[in-house]
């Protein structure tokens, strides 16, 4: 069951895979267990967290690319969990050592590289 909680859903109910890093070091991308991505997911949003106030978030920490809060299909309201995608690898994870843990409109949000699965 623990496994399980490794994926999540996103766009086009498509899963996503996410790896947790347990240490500051195995955040790096020469970790043999941690897959280097340019794409993080976020968890722990706000409800009321948009797209442009994610990227406003995540932007002091390099280009970023693109931005997707996941939203229910039917009401449109947000799920509280989105992706973000840098420009490179690097960036993405001086955002996720920054970024993870940190309040952003009232709410701890959990910062994880996010692959296909």
């Amino acid at each position: 069951m623990a496994a399980l909680l490794n994926w999540r859903r996103g766009l086009g109910g498509k899963l996503f895979r996410f790896n947790r890093p347990t240490t500051a070091a195995s955040s790096s991308c020469s970790s043999s267990q941690q897959q280097c991505s340019s794409n993080l997911f976020v968890g722990g949003l706000c409800y009321d967290t948009n797209e442009t106030a994610l990227r406003d978030a995540f932007s002091q920490y390099g280009d970023v690319v693109a931005v997707k809060v996941i939203c229910h299909p039917t009401t449109g309201k947000s799920k509280g969990f989105g992706f973000v995608r840098f420009s490179s690898q690097n960036q993405a994870a001086a955002a996720l050592h920054k970024m993870n843990g940190q309040v952003l409109d009232g709410r701890n949000i959990r910062v994880h590289y996010a692959s296909r699965g």
